[in-house]
């Protein structure tokens, strides 16, 4: 007859695989950041306000762009860079600055005109779900090749969903949400910066947000904060 620490112990394995096997189950497809409910009951400029540990800066800067009334009440797809970004571009530049033995900057004495013309690079009108993107292949782009999408500003970003494997098995695991600068190099997809979403379908009241990992060049390309910055300021200063 089998003991009853050895019963105790079969129970204890059946408990474990039936959890393992509800966890497997996830209705989330999508690689996220572990969001449990997303729904917000707020606008995005909302949301934004309220998580001032990665966005209080790209806040602000919605604000100096003039941007706080499309954040409130327009109906869009926010692909959010976190503060991370805007910190390392405001130290690149005053980097710069300071080997140009010129005075530091803030992030007030710029123009809104340079804070909308990048803030404007990660907006889509209306609202676009994770599972609205196509699928995109780095290694195969001709067969997958996500889409190619005019943002706010007019700039083009390719925006597709990376179907990762599982277990040796090709594309059944995890899809994570790329934005890639795809007019760098038109010729090699490879050749080009992106980013990947860190946490995707977050939904306020007037759209979507999809936070970018904080690994992230703001403007994709390095130096191109800083070289729009420094036009500014000269022209202005």
């Amino acid at each position: 007859m089998m003991s009853m620490k050895k019963i105790f112990a079969c129970m204890l394995f059946l408990a474990a695989g039936c959890m393992l096997f509800s966890s497997c189950k996830k209705d989330d497809y999508y690689k996220d950041g572990g969001l449990a409910n997303p729904i917000y009951n707020g606008t995005i400029y909302d949301y934004l306000t309220e998580k001032t540990l990665y966005f209080d800066s790209v806040k602000h800067i919605i604000d100096l762009a003039g941007m706080k009334d499309m954040f409130t009440n327009d109906t869009i797809t926010f692909f959010a860079f976190t503060d991370d970004a805007i910190k390392a571009a405001m130290d690149d530049l005053n980097a710069q600055r300071f080997m140009n033995q010129e005075d530091s900057v803030k992030m007030e004495d710029l123009g809104a005109e340079v804070w909308k013309q990048f803030i404007s690079m990660y907006i889509l009108r209306g609202k676009r779900l994770a599972g609205s993107f196509p699928r995109m292949a780095r290694d195969n782009i001709r067969a997958f090749p996500g889409i190619n999408y005019i943002m706010l500003n007019g700039y083009i970003l390719n925006i597709g969903l990376e179907y990762t494997n599982y277990r040796g098995v090709e594309a059944i695991g995890p899809r994570i949400l790329y934005l890639t600068d795809v007019t760098f190099d038109p010729r090699d997809f490879r050749n080009n910066s992106n980013v990947r979403v860190a946490s995707s379908d977050i939904q306020p009241r007037n759209g979507v947000i999809h936070a970018l990992t904080y690994l992230h060049v703001l403007g994709f390309r390095g130096g191109e904060f800083r070289r729009v910055a420094l036009d500014y300021l000269r022209t202005n200063e």
